[in-house]
């Protein structure tokens, strides 16, 4: 049977409701799916009442760690308190046939009907009871009941909304708590390593710092990069001369009498040598600087 209103789309969810809806609703919950209790409790917050919650309702249910609790301040140091389990009300709203993602709001009937002191829907009766907690009654009880169904649309709703949570949580509480505890030591390892490198960073820095000192380097990177530069750029220089080297006394073909390296230039001295082979074979890698041949003498300087 839906209950949807065009207007406040408010509806009301018994274990056998069916609801039909294209747009958003607000849900308010038969007493079937939770307990209500009022307690004097000799707190000052909804917090610290909260907290006693779970050993004041294991009087009158078994297994506390499924359930999940709300408080409501009445007065000082008195409180209505409601404990629900959260995946049997999802259990019931996935049933109902409604999209959850149409769900707008869940309330407790026990808030949002007390303008109605007894009121019957889908053929189920409810009445509050002198002390003001609603419950569900035999039919025959209620005779002064009126249709729920022909006042919901009036209903203004509170700001009580339920923390409820719409998927199935299909971890129980004591799996919960098990990967919390194995979260919570591999944090406490990782600590413990990285309190462990950042102690060995110190102590390589130290030896660095140590080393240092003892061969007279630089203590800034900077200063040593630009030594690292200068003697890069020297070995790169000298790397060049060897090659060139390589290369002339590779050329076999005429008598190298002698060669003079200075700086960047090489002087060589060919003996009867023809100018210009020498000169192709010398210039299709190196830069000639000058080429004359003195009494059957070639002297040749090359650019490295």
């Amino acid at each position: 049977m839906s209950l949807v209103s065009s207007k406040s789309k408010k509806v009301f969810l018994s274990q056998d409701s069916k609801i039909e809806a294209t747009s958003k609703v607000d849900i308010i919950l038969s007493p079937e799916f939770y307990w209500v209790r009022i307690f004097d409790i000799p707190v000052k917050s909804i917090t610290q009442a909260r907290h006693v919650l779970p050993t004041l309702f294991e009087d009158i249910l078994e297994n506390v760690r499924e359930l999940s609790f709300q408080v409501i301040k009445l007065e000082e140091n008195k409180y209505l308190c409601f404990a629900y389990i959260n995946k049997k009300i999802y259990e019931y709203i996935k049933k109902s046939g409604v999209n959850l993602s149409l769900v707008n709001a869940v309330y407790f009937a026990q808030n949002e009907c007390k303008d109605i002191e007894q009121f019957y829907i889908n053929d189920k009766s409810y009445i509050y009871t002198p002390d003001g907690v609603l419950v569900k009654v035999p039919n025959a009880i209620a005779s002064n009941a009126v249709s729920l169904e022909e006042k919901i649309d009036n209903i203004d709703l509170t700001s009580n909304k339920i923390d409820i949570k719409l998927y199935n949580n299909v971890l129980t509480s004591k799996q919960i708590y098990s990967i919390v505890a194995v979260f919570a030591i591999i944090s406490a390892i990782n600590f413990y390593k990285l309190f462990d490198y950042k102690s060995e960073i110190n102590t390589l820095d130290e030896k660095i710092e140590k080393t240092k000192q003892n061969s007279k380097l630089p203590s800034s990177t900077l200063q040593t990069n630009a030594i690292l530069k200068k003697y890069k750029k020297n070995t790169s220089l000298e790397s060049k001369k060897r090659e060139a080297i390589s290369y002339l006394l590779e050329y076999k073909k005429y008598k190298l009498k002698s060669f003079e390296l200075e700086k960047n230039m090489l002087s060589l001295k060919y003996e009867g040598a023809d100018k210009k082979q020498v000169e192709n074979y010398i210039s299709s890698k190196y830069k000639i600087l000058s080429s004359r041949v003195n009494a059957l003498e070639l002297n040749i300087k090359v650019k490295l």
